[in-house]
Order: structure tokens, then C-alpha cells, then sequence
């Protein structure tokens, strides 16, 4: 089907998920969360376990749900990958060698970021963990996609790279939908960067080649980009930089434009200029690193806000003589307010906990990732929305929900 979302709001048809979580998130259980992005700890076989239930509420609203993992392994079928090895058990001893290294390079490191943390386990512990959970993860990739697919899959996510691939699982991240294209994402941080070129795999191996966009200046992640309405929200801070947007308006401003949707830049200048250093991403940064964490579309007029949106300015993008013009539109809060769309505020405690970053199926149903978030959730049933609880609390170990973790392909 030809990818169409020109509206966030509007009927969810068809959605890009990556796959469950596997071995290359367990190895980055070792590793210290400004190399892996990830919160000190999470249980893995539980994340795997609630990404399979919450693909199931999503495909019981007669969503058809597109993993992407599942085609790059048909893609990798083909594939001739050097120092592949010759069998399981040897995947395995390496994955084990991975984690030892691991383990003893950053052992101190993480000891000191557990001891900071709400987890009462011991370095040793995960370590341990992590060994006995690699054989069982193994066990069932091998049950689902044969014996050689699953040495390629756990070899190019766990060993191909200096660090595994272990945040690809959140699969709004590398690609998005805007009108009838998907953008690919250049990502911000290292360990996230071979992400989209597997993105890229799957996407031509599910006949989306001739419609993706690929950027060519700064960086942009796909929770940063959603439409609503007339306007094709981009935000930049601490993931995506305003000459991304400008190369987004250049490649689809046009197309967007015929459909009478302007591209608006959700700009928080102290985050993107704090972004341009090299140092590891900051907690405050985490909590808002994309437009998702902090805003989401519930309606034409109504939207779930975040104090975020105090610190963000907006600036509209249009061309003229074949340069592209910018021009300032105030605050976020301002320009949401001058076109009556009514906010539904969240605390900063109900953000941090991914009351916002939610999945609008369109039809005055939604997925929301905890059902901690009472309040949030009691108001969106008084405003006649049907309210679908995925539980994803193991997920949200790498600063992502439902939102995160799906990527929709067609809408309306």
C-alpha cells in the first residue's frame, strides 16, 4: 500500500513496528546508559513479552501491523556477510565473549550508575543475567526465523558494530511518514546510527524504495515530525537540527504545500545549541529529546501538552526565488492558542512517566503506554475516548512508548 499520513488524527490503517527487542538489548544492559541511551536496567524477556501483546491490541483495532525486523531478515537471506558464524553455538560463544568485554570495561561505571539508581541489583547480577538470557533469546529467534537467518539477525544487531544496535526496537525513530513520502532519519548519537540503513533494508524490501527521502544535512530522528491540520510540526533540540528541516522543506516542502500543509520548525534553541556537543546526552535532554515526549494530536482541535511547549519558539518555512525564508511565529503555546487547539497539560511527573507518548488510532481510541497515569488517562475518558492500556513498563527502559515504538504507514 502506498504510505499516506497527511493528518495524525486520522484513521490509523497501517503501522511499521520494528520487532521485539533481542540479544543486542540485552548486551547493552552492560553498558553505561550515556553509551547505550538506555535507562541502568531492564529485563529484557519482559520487553519482549509486552511488545508481543501490545502488537496484538494494536492488530485487534484491525490495524495491519508491518514488522520491520521480519523483513530484514528476509532481506539478509540473500545477503553474503563476511566473518558470519558457521553455527549457533559459535554465535553464541561470541555473544558471550561480547558480554564478558563489556562487563569488564565498564564494570565500575556501571556499579557507580546503579548505586545512583532505583535498582537494587549489583553489576554482577545483570551480568549473570544476561549470559542465561542470551541462550533463551537465541533459542527463540531460532524457533522463528530458522537456525541461519538467526545468526545473521543476532550478528549484524550484536557484533557487527563497536556497540550492539540495541535501540532499534523504537521504530518511529528511523524513518516517518509525512504526505505520501518517508523520510529517513540521520541519527544524532553513534550507537544509533546504523539504524536507519537496516530501516532502509526492510522499508526496500517492503516495495517502499521509490518513495523514501533520504536527508542530506544535520540530523533529524522521526519522533521530532507530526501533522496536524495545516501544519507539519518538526521539532529541534536535542535529536533534530533546523538545517534538516530546511533540507526536509526542500525535498517535500512543495508536495506538502499542494496539500495546504506549511512546515513549522518547534524550535528549543537551548537544547539545539547544546546539542552540537559532543559530550553524552543530559537527562533534561532525555525528557524531551523528540516533539513526541511532549506533544501529542488527539483531535483536529486538541492536543496533550507538556511544559516543554513553554520553552519552544516556532518558525514557519517557505520558499522564495528558490531560497527558503523563515519567519518567527512566537511561542508554541501562543501559536497552538491562535488556532483554538485546546492543550490537555500534563504535570512534568505524568510526562516523565509517557502520559503524552501515545498511539492515536483515529477513531477516538488510543494506546497509552502505563496506566500509572490516572488522571491523564480518567480525562481522556471524560473527553469519550476509548482508552487501550499496553503496560509497557519494561519497554520504556530506553525513554520511549507506544509512540516510540510505532511508526504509521498509512492513515485516512
Amino acid at each position: 500500500m502506498k504510505p499516506q499520513v497527511f493528518n495524525e488524527t486520522s484513521l490509523l490503517k497501517e503501522v511499521m513496528v520494528w520487532g521485539e527487542p533481542g540479544c543486542e538489548a540485552l548486551l547493552a544492559q552492560l553498558l553505561p546508559k550515556s553509551k547505550s541511551l538506555f535507562f541502568s536496567y531492564y529485563e529484557v524477556p519482559e520487553a519482549r513479552a509486552e511488545f508481543r501483546r501490545m502488537q496484538s491490541l494494536i492488530e485487534q483495532e484491525d490495524v495491519i501491523v508491518i514488522r520491520a525486523k521480519d523483513a530484514y531478515v528476509r532481506a539478509l537471506e540473500s545477503m553474503d556477510i563476511p566473518d558470519l558464524p558457521q553455527n549457533i553455538q559459535q554465535l553464541e560463544r561470541q555473544l558471550i565473549q561480547r558480554a564478558d568485554q563489556y562487563y569488564e570495561t565498564y564494570k565500575q561505571d556501571k556499579t557507580n550508575e546503579l548505586k545512583n539508581s532505583e535498582y537494587h541489583l549489583s553489576i554482577e547480577e545483570i551480568y549473570q543475567e544476561v549470559r542465561s538470557d542470551i541462550q533463551t533469546v537465541l533459542q527463540e529467534d531460532i524457533k522463528f526465523y530458522g537456525e541461519s537467518n538467526a545468526i545473521k539477525l543476532n550478528h549484524q544487531l550484536s557484533l557487527s558494530q563497536e556497540f550492539p544496535i540495541c535501540n532499534i526496537f523504537y521504530g518511529r525513530d528511523q524513518s516517518n511518514t509525512l504526505g505520501d513520502r518517508i523520510i529517513l532519519s540521520v541519527m544524532r548519537w553513534g550507537i544509533r546510527k546504523p539504524e536507519t540503513e537496516i530501516y532502509k533494508i526492510a522499508l526496500t524490501e517492503l516495495g517502499y524504495k521509490r518513495y523514501m527521502v533520504e536527508i542530506e544535512e544535520g540530523t533529524i530522528e522521526g519522533g521530532d515530525s507530526i501533522i496536524l491540520g495545516d501544519t507539519c510540526y518538526i521539532g529541534v533540540g536535542a535529536r533534530t537540527t533546523l538545517s534538516a528541516v530546511k533540507d526536509i522543506y526542500r525535498k517535500i516542502g512543495a508536495t506538502l504545500e499542494k496539500n495546504g500543509i506549511q512546515i513549522v520548525a518547534v524550535i528549543n534553541e537551548k537544547h539545539e545549541q547544546e546539542s552540537t556537543s559532543p559530550s553524552d546526552p543530559s537527562a533534561e535532554h532525555m525528557q524531551a529529546m523528540h516533539l513526541d515526549m511532549f506533544w501529542i494530536p488527539l483531535a483536529k482541535d486538541l492536543v496533550l501538552a507538556g511544559s516543554e511547549i513553554d520553552n519552544r519558539k516556532m518558525i514557519r518555512l517557505a520558499g522564495q526565488n528558490g531560497n527558503i525564508i523563515t519567519e518567527d511565529l512566537g511561542s508554541f503555546r501562543d501559536y497552538l492558542q491562535d488556532r483554538n487547539i485546546e492543550m490537555v497539560e500534563v504535570t512534568p511527573q505524568e510526562q516523565k512517566d509517557y502520559a503524552v507518548n501515545l498511539l492515536n488510532f483515529g477513531n477516538k481510541k488510543l494506546l497509552v503506554a502505563l496506566s500509572k497515569n490516572e488522571r491523564v488517562i480518567r480525562e481522556l475518558e471524560s473527553r469519550g475516548y476509548k482508552v487501550i492500556r499496553a503496560d509497557l513498563n519494561k519497554l520504556i527502559g530506553g525513554y520511549g512508548a507506544a509512540h516510540c515504538l510505532t511508526a504509521p504507514i498509512v492513515r485516512g
